[in-house]
């Protein structure tokens, strides 16, 4: 092979080992990275591989962790963020506004991982000169929480950077879970399927040996965790997290869905027109001044805080089950304040 072109190639190749070693606390072993290569139709010998690190790690913050073999790559926690090709202004802001919102929606560990990220996105923006917009735009963008802010309990230190792990790597975790229904807690073998955020709590979906049932566990009371060898599984009858929230798995179902009628304020029904409570949402005129909503939605808890937060905006027409509990509701709350 030509010089040049020989030059060439070990650039490319190393370029991509440099896009495949993970950072700290994950690591990539050399028969990985020699896997990783092959699958991007580079096929070169293991000992090339390990050169190639050994080379790369003499002038880059890339550590070697050689507990065990084979021994695992890494670049440190603190290394600064390699952008080839360069971070345009445009996606550095992108970047900005995430962290904005990251700060109220993810646990501290989890923002921990985008540090590198967002701190390259901040030179990129302080680059672009007095008199760019962009450099002005952190500052003038904020996410607001629909609700009242709240802070996001704390995780034990160690935990979210493990579960993570299970996750990306599909093995079982060994967990100390304490349960706030029964008020103790347990160890457990659980097989992690998926995460959720709701702000302000984040959530591991899983399955506990030896049962089927995929439970919600909130990861601030995972107590400990442990990730084993053991591979994770799916349940036999399989996992599919969209349509376990469009089911309403997270509102908290109290039922089956029903046809939902509301009595509404002016001020409500231009709101709903908006942003409607479901695709066959109507709204009409009830000739006194109101409005008449109906929509199909599933009974759930999260419908009656809504319905209870509208205070005298909104009355319940039907269903008789749901308008007799609000009411209930209501009423105990007002012989609170008399």
């Amino acid at each position: 092979m030509p010089e040049g072109q020989a030059m060439r190639a070990t650039l490319q190749r190393r370029m991509l080992l440099l896009g495949m070693i993970p950072r700290h606390p994950r690591r990539r072993s050399a028969p990985d990275l020699k896997e990783g290569l092959a699958y991007r139709g580079i096929d070169v010998s293991l000992r090339t591989v390990e050169r190639d690190v050994e080379n790369l790690s003499s002038f880059l913050p890339l550590g070697c962790d050689d507990r065990e073999r084979p021994y695992g790559w890494y670049w440190s926690d603190d290394a600064p963020l390699q952008d080839v090709p360069a971070l345009d202004p445009e996606t550095a802001l992108t970047l900005a506004i995430v962290d904005a919102h990251a700060s109220s929606l993810l646990p501290p560990a989890a923002r921990d991982r985008l540090k590198a990220h967002v701190k390259r996105a901040t030179e990129v923006l302080e680059a672009s000169g007095e008199g760019s917009g962009l450099r002005l735009w952190p500052d003038r963008v904020r996410i607001l929480s629909a609700g009242p802010p709240l802070n996001p309990p704390p995780i034990p230190d160690g935990v979210f950077p493990t579960v993570q792990q299970a996750l990306l790597e599909r093995r079982c975790l060994d967990v100390t879970y304490r349960s706030r229904s029964r008020g103790h807690t347990r160890d457990h073998r659980i097989h992690p399927l998926a995460l959720v955020f709701r702000e302000p709590i984040t959530y591991l979906l899983a399955t506990m040996e030896p049962y089927q049932n995929v439970l919600q566990l909130a990861v601030h009371r995972l107590e400990a965790v442990s990730l084993t060898d053991v591979p994770a599984k799916d349940p036999d009858a399989g996992f599919d997290l969209a349509k376990r929230i469009a089911d309403g798995d997270f509102d908290y179902p109290e039922g089956d869905k029903v046809q939902l009628e509301l009595r509404v304020n002016g001020s409500v029904a231009y709101h709903l027109g908006e942003a409607g409570l479901a695709d066959d949402q109507t709204i009409t005129a009830d000739g006194s001044g109101g409005y008449r909503v109906t929509a199909t939605v599933r009974d759930s808890a999260r419908v009656r805080w809504w319905i209870l937060g509208m205070g005298s905006s909104v009355e319940v027409i039907q269903p008789a089950s749901l308008r007799e509990g609000v009411a209930t509701e209501l009423r105990n709350a007002a012989e609170r304040y008399l």
